[in-house]
C-alpha cells in the first residue's frame, strides 16, 4: 500500500495560496511561509484518495498533521488487509493505460475501525493515539483527495519566537481537537465509524434516509421510482443505524469512484447541478461503474434478454422512446447493448423526486449528512463558552422527527390538521346533540327548533328523542357512509396514476386515516347502538376493519423501531461495561460470562412457537429476579460497591434488550398478515353496507 510520502507533489504557488487561506495560518506572512518551507519546517503533500499518510523521509515521527484540503481519517487496519490492496489502478477518464480499471473499495471500509475524522484547517497529532497491537496498523489516510501539511512538533517552539499568533492558533486547534476526540465515547464511536465507513462524510449535499419509526413498508417509494424511470433507482434496507436506514441509492459522492473506470464517457457529473448521470445512449453495459460503486447505487438493467431476471420492458420502452438504444456508425455505441446502467440522479429534469413524493407517511427524507451526524461542535455565539456537543445519538435511538421531506423537492403536506379538525369537530357537535337529546332534552338544538315551530315547551320536550331511523340518525348514516367510501380513495390512488395528481400521497393517507376513524363513529351514532339484528354485521365488520388498521399500522412501525433501537442500546451498554471494568478485569470477565449465558438461553427460544415464547419470556424474567441477586453478590466481591451496582444495572439492560430482540422478528411474521384481516373485512363492510342501504331505500 503506497503512502503519501511516496507520491508527494512539489509545493506550488496555488498550494501556498491554499495554506494562506487557512485560519490557523492567516497570521503567517509570505516571508515567514517561504522560510518555513525552505528551511524544512513545513512539508506539504497532495495525495489522491485512499492513501496512507506518513511524514516524508527525514521528518521526525512526532509530527503534527494540518489538513489544508480534503478529508483525512485515522483507522486501525489488519496488515494482511492492506497488503491485498497493492494493485495499481488506472483512471480511464484521464486516459491512463496502466493498471486495473476496477478501483479497490474505500480504505475506510478496509479499516477495522475508523477512529477520527479531520477536515480543512484541523490539526492533530497521531503520536498521541494509543499504539495498535502487533498484527495491526494504525495510520492516518486520505478519505478523498487531500492536501496535508506536516509540521514537526519542534516547529511550535520556533513559531513561538517568530510568529506568536500562528503558534497560539496551532495550540488552540490542537487543544480543540483533543477535547473533541475525548468527547467521542460510548456509541459515538460507532456513529463516527458509520459516518466514515459508509462514505457519508464525502457524500454530496444531501442523502436519502428512511425513518424506520414512520415507515409502513408499503414500498410506494420503490414503485413510484420504477413507474417514472422504468426501473427503480433506490432500494430500501440499506445501511441501517438505529432508527435510520440510509437506503441504497446514489449519494453524489464528492470523489465519485464510478467515474474513473468508464472508457466510453457514459457516466458524467453534470457541471451545473453536480449530479452524476448515466449517458444512456453511450453505455455499453460493461458494469464497471456498478462494480466500482461501494454503496450499491448503480444497477445493470437488461434490455435484450426477456428471460433474464434483470430484464425490464418498461425501462427498455423508455429508452426506445428517447432513441437511447441506437447503435452503429455515428452513434454512441457500435453494437447493441444487452444491459444499460441505471442510477438515481435525484429525478433531474422533474419538479419533484418521485420516491419522496410517493411516501405516504413522510418516512423518506433528504437531509445533509453533516447536519445529521454533527461530528464537529457547532459555533457558539460570541462570548459564550464553546460546548463540545458532537455526534448526537437521539436521531438514531429516539426519532429524527422530520415530517416535511427535509431538503427534497416535493409538495409539502397540506390541510392535514384541518381535515382532523373538521372531521372530529363535526362528530363532536353531533355527539353533543345526541347526548343532550337523551339526557337533557331541553338543552338540545332539536328542542329549540320545535319551539321555533310554535309547539308548547312541554310537548316540544316530549317530542325530542334520538332513535335509529330518525332524521338525525339517517343523516349520520349518510355522512358515515360517505366518509367510509372516501376512505377507499387511498388504495385507489395507488392503482390509478392520474389519481395521485390530485394531491400528495401523504394527504390521501391522512384522508384515509381520518375518514376510516370518523366515518365509523358516525355509523355508531346512526345505529343508536341497536346491534341485535343482521344490520349489526356491517357494524362489526367496521369494528374489525378499524381495529386491524389502527393496530396493524401502529405495530408495523413499532416492531422495526424497537428492533433497530435495541441494537444501539445493547452496544451502548456493552461499551459502558467494558469501560467500567477496565480497572476490574475479573468483574468484567464475570459480566461477559453472564451476558453470554443469557444470550445462549435467548437463542434457544427460537426452537419454540410464538405463543410459548411469550410464556417462556415471562417465566424467564421471574428466574432473572433470583439470578440477578446472585450476580450482584458476586460482582460486589470483584469490584467496589458503586461499580458493581452499575455493572449489574447494565447487565440487566443488555439481557432485557436481547430478549426483546428475539421477540421482535417473530412478531414481524405475525404483523405481515394484518392486511389479510384488514382488506377482507373492508370488502365485507362495503357489501353489507350497500345491501343495508338498498333494503332501507326499498331498492331490493
Amino acid at each position: 500500500m503506497a503512502t503519501a510520502a511516496a507520491i508527494a507533489i512539489p509545493v506550488a504557488t496555488d498550494v501556498v495560496a491554499l495554506l494562506r487561506g487557512l485560519d490557523v495560518l492567516a497570521a503567517c506572512d509570505d516571508a515567514l511561509m517561504g522560510r518555513l518551507i525552505g528551511e524544512g519546517w513545513l512539508h506539504v503533500v497532495t495525495t489522491p484518495r485512499d492513501q496512507l499518510l506518513a511524514p516524508p523521509p527525514g521528518v521526525p515521527a512526532d509530527t503534527l498533521f494540518l489538513v489544508a484540503a480534503g478529508q483525512v481519517s485515522i483507522g486501525v487496519f489488519d496488515r494482511a488487509a492492506l497488503t491485498a490492496r497493492s494493485r495499481p489502478q488506472r483512471d480511464a477518464a484521464r486516459g491512463e493505460q496502466d493498471g486495473t480499471l476496477l478501483p479497490p473499495g474505500p480504505l475506510a471500509r478496509t479499516a477495522k475501525q475508523n477512529l477520527a475524522l479531520f477536515g480543512p484547517g484541523e490539526v492533530f497529532n497521531p503520536a498521541a493515539l494509543p499504539p495498535p497491537t502487533s498484527d495491526e496498523v494504525m495510520s492516518a489516510f486520505s478519505l478523498s483527495g487531500a492536501t496535508v501539511v506536516f509540521l514537526p512538533a519542534r516547529v511550535l517552539a520556533h513559531l513561538a519566537a517568530a510568529a506568536p499568533p500562528v503558534e497560539a492558533a496551532l495550540r488552540e486547534r490542537l487543544a480543540l481537537t483533543a477535547a473533541r476526540l475525548r468527547s467521542i465515547t460510548g456509541i459515538r464511536h460507532e456513529l463516527l465509524d458509520f459516518y466514515v465507513r459508509h462514505g457519508l462524510s464525502v457524500a454530496g449535499p444531501t442523502v436519502r434516509v428512511r425513518q424506520l419509526d414512520l415507515c409502513i413498508d408499503c414500498k410506494q417509494c420503490e414503485d413510484a421510482c420504477e413507474d417514472r424511470h422504468g426501473a427503480r433507482r433506490l432500494t430500501l434496507g440499506g445501511y441501517e443505524l438505529g432508527l435510520l436506514d440510509f437506503v441504497y441509492t446514489c449519494r453524489t459522492c464528492e470523489d465519485a469512484r464510478c467515474l474513473s473506470p468508464c472508457e466510453h464517457d457514459a457516466i458524467k457529473r453534470d457541471p451545473r447541478s453536480g449530479e452524476i448521470q448515466i449517458v444512456e445512449d453511450r453505455c455499453i453495459g460493461c458494469s464497471l461503474c456498478a462494480l466500482s460503486c461501494p454503496y450499491s447505487a448503480i444497477a445493470m438493467v437488461n434490455v435484450a434478454e426477456p428471460e433474464m431476471p434483470s430484464y425490464s420492458p418498461a425501462f427498455k420502452a423508455r429508452l426506445e422512446k428517447g432513441h437511447k438504444l441506437a447503435f452503429g456508425a455515428g452513434k454512441g455505441r457500435k453494437a447493441l447493448a444487452r444491459r444499460i446502467a441505471n442510477k438515481c440522479d435525484h429525478c433531474a429534469g422533474y419538479a419533484d423526486q418521485a420516491c419522496v413524493s410517493a411516501c405516504p407517511t413522510g418516512s423518506l427524507v433528504e437531509l445533509a449528512p453533516a447536519q445529521l451526524f454533527r461530528e464537529r461542535p457547532a459555533p457558539e455565539p460570541t462570548g459564550k463558552r464553546r460546548r463540545l456537543r458532537v455526534l448526537p445519538t437521539s436521531p438514531f435511538t429516539e426519532s429524527l422527527a422530520i415530517r416535511d421531506s427535509g431538503e427534497a423537492r416535493v409538495r409539502a403536506r397540506r390541510l392535514s390538521r384541518l381535515l382532523w379538525v373538521l372531521g372530529l369537530g363535526a362528530f363532536g357537535v353531533v355527539l353533543a346533540e345526541v347526548l343532550l337529546r337523551w339526557f337533557h332534552p331541553a338543552w338540545s338544538a332539536s328542542y329549540r327548533l320545535l319551539l321555533a315551530d310554535g309547539l308548547d315547551p312541554a310537548i316540544a320536550e316530549m317530542n325530542v328523542s334520538y332513535l335509529a331511523g330518525t332524521k338525525l340518525a339517517l343523516t349520520c348514516g349518510y355522512v358515515g357512509t360517505a366518509l367510509m367510501v372516501l376512505s377507499m380513495a387511498y388504495p385507489l390512488q395507488r392503482r390509478f396514476g392520474w389519481f395521485g395528481k390530485t394531491a400528495t400521497n401523504q394527504f390521501w393517507l391522512d384522508v384515509h386515516l381520518m375518514t376510516g376513524i370518523v366515518g365509523p363513529l358516525f355509523i355508531v351514532l346512526h345505529s343508536a347502538m341497536r346491534l341485535t339484528t343482521w344490520v349489526s354485521i356491517p357494524f362489526w365488520s367496521m369494528v374489525a376493519v378499524v381495529i386491524s388498521g389502527v393496530i396493524g399500522r401502529y405495530l408495523y412501525t413499532l416492531v422495526p423501531s424497537l428492533t433497530s433501537r435495541h441494537d444501539l442500546a445493547i452496544l451502548e451498554h456493552r461499551r459502558a461495561i467494558t469501560e467500567l471494568t477496565a480497572a476490574h478485569p475479573r468483574a468484567g470477565d464475570y459480566a461477559y460470562q453472564v451476558m453470554e449465558r443469557e444470550a445462549a438461553r435467548a437463542e434457544r427460544s427460537w426452537e419454540i412457537g410464538l405463543v410459548p415464547l411469550l410464556v417462556w419470556v415471562m417465566a424467564d424474567d421471574l428466574r432473572r429476579t433470583w439470578t440477578r441477586r446472585r450476580d450482584r453478590r458476586v460482582l460486589a466481591k470483584l469490584a467496589d460497591r458503586r461499580t458493581a451496582r452499575q455493572l449489574s444495572r447494565r447487565i440487566d439492560r443488555v439481557v432485557f434488550y436481547e430478549r426483546r430482540k428475539e421477540l421482535a422478528p417473530r412478531g414481524k411474521a405475525l404483523l405481515r398478515s394484518w392486511k389479510r384481516v384488514h382488506i377482507p373485512f373492508s370488502l365485507a363492510l362495503l357489501v353489507t353496507m350497500l345491501l343495508h342501504i338498498a333494503i332501507a331505500l326499498n331498492v331490493v
